[in-house]
């Protein structure tokens, strides 16, 4: 997938990670920080990446845009709307920090819906989705807003307020939320055990 310059990448990285007992995207992977990876995955698709988070200090050392939640301890549609309204772009891809891996293929599939729709997210089964990694239109600002000022902060319900995409998700296996420590170590033992598997095909090939 080349880059796209029509649109940004919006990182939520404001939660306060409480099953964590620390801030996730912190957690080291690949030898960096967990937030350093999800960036490193969004670098060569877009133009802009932006950091929502509660505080710009926290990750000064990162080389990107950092914006602050107006109201601190709202919920990742408060995240959302931060990004939004940080965005040079109509278009934003918003992914969680703690998801350390993506699929450029179906973000392409998502990516064919996005002039058409508000919001592209994926679909799982019945009522479940994954807000934290889609594509939302700036347009949306006013309704987020609106949403926020009745203190609703449910994503889904933002759904049902404009032209939303559900694309069927589709996992075989790349697919990691880390939500809590037990999420984390078992991530981390999958990434080892396929790098060893990769190490013993290498091996097989150069004898060869």
């Amino acid at each position: 997938m080349k880059k796209q310059t029509n649109m940004s990448a919006i990182i939520l990285a404001g939660g306060n990670s409480k099953r964590m007992n620390g801030n996730k995207a912190f957690l080291p992977v690949y030898g960096i920080k967990l937030i350093e990876r999800v960036a490193a995955n969004m670098e060569p698709y877009f133009e802009e990446i932006i950091i929502s988070a509660h505080s710009e200090k926290m990750f000064e050392f990162l080389s990107y845009r950092v914006v602050i939640d107006e109201q601190p301890d709202s919920g990742p549609l408060m995240g959302i709307l931060s990004g939004l309204r940080a965005s040079s772009r109509n278009i934003n891809f918003v992914i969680a920090c703690d998801i350390p891996e993506i699929n450029l293929l179906y973000i392409k599939k998502m990516i064919v819906y996005v002039d058409k729709y508000d919001i592209v997210v994926p679909f799982l089964e019945a009522n479940k989705y994954e807000p934290l990694f889609g594509f939302y239109n700036k347009n949306l600002i006013l309704v987020i807003e609106d949403m926020l000022d009745q203190k609703i902060r449910k994503i889904s319900e933002l759904f049902f307020r404009c032209r939303t995409k559900y694309v069927p998700f589709e996992n075989n296996g790349w697919y990691h939320n880390l939500n809590t420590m037990e999420d984390y170590y078992k991530y981390i033992k999958v990434k080892k055990r396929a790098k060893i598997a990769n190490g013993k095909v290498q091996n097989y090939k150069n004898k060869k």
